[in-house]
């Protein structure tokens, strides 16, 4: 007799090999890894730090001035003998939270200005890319820093300047992908069935610009942690004795020139890792996301 053979289900079999090889695709990202990594240790530091520190970041001793690092002061003390270490780390938590606000609001208000635009075409996009253009017309950083000295230099106008200032950026972006999605096929069907626009750029054409979306957002973080830093260097940005890195920075340039070059050495290299991270997120991130990469 011949034996029968009954077929096995294969669902479950296809659904345990997909995720190895999606996670095979995110490992082979050795950028991607290594730049989360380094954004995720600075986080744990910034919010767990504070809870494990006694030390005041405000707390002056002046029997510590200009003190190199040492056991007791790992990245010495500052002018007026704050504890740089507790400082950097309070900043690290400032200056991620400041990163994150400016660019969801560069990346809100880019996207949703740029999907409409993109769609809508006509009068509407012709407005709007002629505002965007006088926008890009001047450096962003360079109008960050006109609306910063107009409205001044507190907490709220740094974050709305430089997401607005970015904002021009992903509105081309996402306007070009949206003018290229909105003669396809599904969008063509979905109107012609009577799908109310505002669905069709909530589930048709949005989730076809997520891959860019993403990818400029790390690009967005990686400028607004430099100028973040630079603003505050300049005067411009949060003021003393708040802790920030680019203003301790600039509080440290002037002791160089003495040897105390800590005071401004460990927060500029802060800024340094931190944007060096996000570059190497944006660049895997691009990586992941390239057709060309996936077998």
């Amino acid at each position: 007799m011949e034996k029968q053979v009954t077929a096995q289900p294969i669902i479950g079999s296809r659904r345990r090999r997909a995720l190895p090889a999606w996670w095979y695709r995110i490992r082979s990202q050795k950028n991607l890894l290594i730049g989360f990594g380094i954004i995720l240790l600075a986080t744990l530091i910034a919010l767990i730090g504070p809870l494990l520190m006694d030390t005041d970041p405000l707390k002056t001793n002046p029997a510590e001035i200009r003190s190199p690092p040492s056991l007791q002061y790992p990245f010495g003390t500052d002018k007026v003998g704050r504890d740089i270490l507790t400082r950097v780390i309070y900043a690290i938590r400032l200056d991620l939270f400041l990163v994150v606000v400016i660019t969801t609001i560069a990346v809100v208000v880019g996207a949703s200005l740029g999907l409409i635009s993109g769609y809508a075409g006509g009068v509407p996009d012709q407005i709007l890319m002629r505002f965007t253009d006088i926008m890009m017309a001047f450096p962003g950083f360079l109008l960050a820093v006109t609306v910063t000295v107009l409205l001044g230099n507190n907490l709220r106008t740094v974050v709305l300047a430089l997401g607005i200032a970015y904002a021009p950026v992903a509105i081309r972006l996402i306007r070009a992908q949206a003018l290229s999605l909105r003669e396809s096929q599904f969008v063509e069907a979905s109107r012609a069935i009577g799908t109310p626009s505002w669905q069709i750029l909530l589930y048709h054409l949005l989730p076809n610009t997520n891959s860019i979306i993403l990818a400029q957002a790390t690009l967005f973080l990686v400028w607004a942690m430099l100028d973040v830093a630079a603003l505050s260097f300049l005067g411009l940005g949060i003021r003393p004795p708040t802790p920030e890195l680019g203003s301790m920075t600039a509080e440290g340039a002037e002791y160089i020139v003495y040897g105390d070059w800590w005071i401004s050495g460990f927060p500029g290299l802060t800024i340094m890792i931190l944007a060096l991270a996000f570059t190497l997120i944006g660049d895997g991130l691009r990586d992941l996301f390239d057709p060309r990469q996936r077998a």
